[in-house]
């Protein structure tokens, strides 16, 4: 809905109220006051003046509906209304179906306002009697039945344009959320509303010029104007009881009609809370069910027809392609025996190719222990030729001490030898001085012998040290020889143990790079292992691979024979199966046209 028939149907609700309320239910309640009251013309005149002050201050409370029915009318509109969650567009549709109950709190509150204002400025002008007074206190029986009666069906009328608009028509609701106002309690407050108005007014009446608590004036005239409004009201009351009724039960007829020519494309809308419109809920929820079914039939006999097509066709080219696979068959037949002599031909090549694997293998795991023991023998080599070079070291560092004794040696015999000379000198000397002493004791004659004596021991020693000295000197000349000739030796052994050190070296940087290899030598060998296993291992499978593939190609020449006669027999049942499909393709199209009736 826009905005323009928002507002049309605000005043529309609006008025048409304030229409049931001014001109059936005031004027039936003033003349009720007045016949009842007694009231005087110039009295009477007075209580229309109170009624009609509290009919226009009490349009306050339908100003505030027509505000509140508005909002809720707004949300509706089809670019608010598209916006909102499904849980909030049902929750406006349940209060639309609620807003006729709803609604008659507002005539409640207003008639609760309006009556005792309407006597309370009537009663401004004079001071009333009982039977004056009294009447106001009765209109609420008379009038509030009728009323609220009216208004909820005048209401339900107006409200169910808005539910029939595409926005709400199609809106599913559960019906255990709807309040429901059942058939039953609507002819029941109808007729009840209809009966108190009849026997409030004509029963206090009667009762009044029976008991004579007050002289009615022109009792028969009063008791026909109260008539006339009391039929007016029970015609008012009763068209809008037919009128909601109708339209309810039309909208139900005209969908019946609809469904009996396979129209399925609309639902009924739910314009009302009593049987009929929980009944909506259920018709609507049948259409939508026959609606999925007819749409999942005709989709599957369209699918079904195609499908039946499709299999002729193809059921046509099976037939060709069994006969073609019936003498392919025996063409495989044979294909399968060259293939599984073929195989038991592999099946030994793979079982020898097993066997060499085999004695590689164990070859390998020898090379592999000769590797190890080698590298074990090299690591063992390289750890006394680390002690060699230790030893060659300690070698050297005594020789260079030797060298350097030996040095010192032959320095020594250098001085001893000086030494010597030096004695040998001085025994010359000794002997000149005993050759001396001789000659001088000869010449003394006696008094010299004695130290002519002693000159003679003194030349003997001097010849004797000189004898000695010069043999020692010798031994001193031979000794510094020797020793020159083992300095020289110790010097060339020295340079033997520095060349020997060095071979030692390089022999260990040899050993330390054979190590190395022996080490890389086991893990390519223990790789070489490992691969060889799994060539084993594949050689067994392939073995038992190409056992199985015997196996299974002396089985598949069997199966292909039982093919050969398999197809014959499929190449007839292809051929039922053609048929079949011409007539199953004849059903579908008449099953279409069956389901063709219903409109979705």
């Amino acid at each position: 809905m826009n905005e323009a028939k928002i507002k049309s149907l605000c005043w529309r609700l609006t008025i048409g109220l304030e229409l049931l309320t001014a001109v059936l239910a005031v004027p039936t309640a003033v003349l009720f006051i007045i016949i009842a009251g007694v009231y005087s013309f110039e009295k009477s005149i007075l209580v229309v003046f109170g009624a009609t002050i509290a009919l226009f201050t009490s349009y306050i409370f339908p100003t505030i509906r027509f505000l509140k029915f508005q909002n809720l009318l707004r949300t509706t509109i089809p670019n608010t209304f598209s916006n909102k969650s499904l849980l909030e567009k049902q929750k406006i549709k349940r209060q639309l179906l609620e807003f006729p109950k709803k609604n008659l709190g507002y005539f409640l509150v207003q008639w609760s306002f309006g009556i005792p204002l309407a006597a309370f400025v009537t009663f401004q002008f004079f001071t009333p009697t009982i039977v004056e007074y009294l009447p106001y206190f009765i209109l609420p029986i008379l009038i509030y039945p009728v009323l609220g009666v009216s208004h909820f069906f005048l209401s339900e009328l107006l409200v169910s344009e808005v539910l029939i608009t595409k926005e709400l028509k199609d809106l599913p609701l559960e019906s255990e959320t709807i309040p429901k106002v059942g058939i039953y309690a609507r002819i029941f407050f109808t007729m009840s509303a209809v009966f108190t108005m009849t026997l409030t007014a004509l029963g206090y009446l009667l009762l009044v010029e029976v008991t004579k608590f007050a002289q009615l004036q022109n009792a028969e005239v009063t008791l026909v104007l109260m008539a006339v409004f009391i039929t007016v009201n029970i015609f008012v009351l009763t068209s809008l009881f037919v009128k909601a009724m109708k339209f309810n039960t039309i909208q139900m007829a005209n969908r019946y009609k609809e469904l009996a020519t396979g129209d399925l494309r609309e639902s009924v809308p739910i314009i009302s809370t009593d049987e009929l419109g929980h009944g909506s809920i259920s018709l609507n929820s049948f259409i939508h069910s026959i609606r999925k079914i007819t749409s999942v039939v005709i989709e599957e006999s369209d699918k079904l027809n195609a499908d039946a097509k499709v299999i002729a066709t193809q059921t046509q080219g099976l037939t060709q392609a069994m006969m073609e696979q019936a003498s392919s068959s025996e063409e495989m037949s044979a294909g399968v025996e060259e293939m599984s002599a073929s195989i038991r031909s592999t099946a030994f090549g793979a079982k020898k190719q097993n066997d060499i694997t085999k004695e590689a293998k164990d070859l390998v795991i020898g090379m592999e222990s000769s590797i190890i023991s080698i590298h074990d023998m090299m690591s063992l080599t390289e750890s006394e030729t680390k002690q060699m070079e230790e030893e060659t070291k300690l070698g050297q560092t005594a020789l260079h001490s030797t060298l350097s004794a030996m040095s010192e040696i032959e320095t020594s015999v250098d001085h001893t030898s000086n030494v010597i000379q030096v004695i040998g000198e001085i025994s010359d000397k000794i002997g000149l001085l005993s050759l001396n002493a001789s000659i001088e004791a000869a010449r003394a004659g006696d008094a010299g012998r004695g130290f002519a004596v002693v000159a003679s021991e003194i030349s003997k020693l001097g010849e004797q040290t000189l004898s000695n000295t010069k043999r020692i000197l010798e031994a001193v000349s031979k000794a510094s020889a020797s020793t020159k000739s083992g300095r020289l030796a110790v010097s060339n052994t020295e340079k033997t143990f520095t060349q020997i050190g060095k071979s030692v070296n390089t022999t260990i940087e040899l050993i330390k790079q054979s190590s190395e290899m022996t080490k890389k030598q086991l893990e390519l060998v223990k790789n070489v292992k490992d691969s060889f296993e799994k060539l084993t291992i594949s050689a067994m499978e392939i073995e038992q691979n190409t056992n199985e593939q015997a196996s299974t190609s002396e089985e598949l020449a069997k199966s292909i024979a039982t093919i050969t006669e398999g197809t014959e027999y499929l190449n007839q049942f292809v051929n039922d199966i053609d048929k079949l499909c011409v007539a199953l393709s004849g059903k579908a199209a008449n099953l279409r046209k069956t389901v063709d009736f219903f409109k979705i």
